[in-house]
């Protein structure tokens, strides 16, 4: 953790047999006093509804107490499932951690 801000690796496929344990670290991080925690899902190649379910999960924990959470890097094909399941329009996406992590100007949507 750097300054309340934890970036989390998320790699692979998430999927029912891999959601809880990103459930999991996530939390545990936010009970840890992440203040900002970023998913970087650039090296991701699949997510089903248990891996979102799992970023709505640890959405919800943060806000009750004031962390903010943001996926970032998405390859174009989840990035399209992402917004069409609509949790864009909850958990903020950007294009890369970097500009998730960039304080002025809020988020830095991906381009479609």
């Amino acid at each position: 953790m750097h300054g309340g801000r934890v970036v989390l690796a998320v790699t692979g496929a998430v999927d029912w047999a891999t959601a809880g344990a990103l459930r999991t670290t996530a939390l545990k991080e936010i009970a840890a006093g992440a203040r900002r925690l970023v998913l970087d899902c650039s090296f991701m190649c699949f997510w089903d509804s248990s891996g979102m379910g799992a970023v709505a999960s640890a959405y919800r924990s943060a806000t009750l107490v004031g962390t903010s959470v943001s996926v970032a890097g998405l390859s174009p094909r989840l990035e399209q499932r992402y917004r069409l399941t609509g949790m864009d329009r909850v958990v903020p996406l950007h294009r890369d951690v970097r500009t998730a992590l960039t304080p002025e100007g809020g988020p830095h949507r991906a381009g479609r």
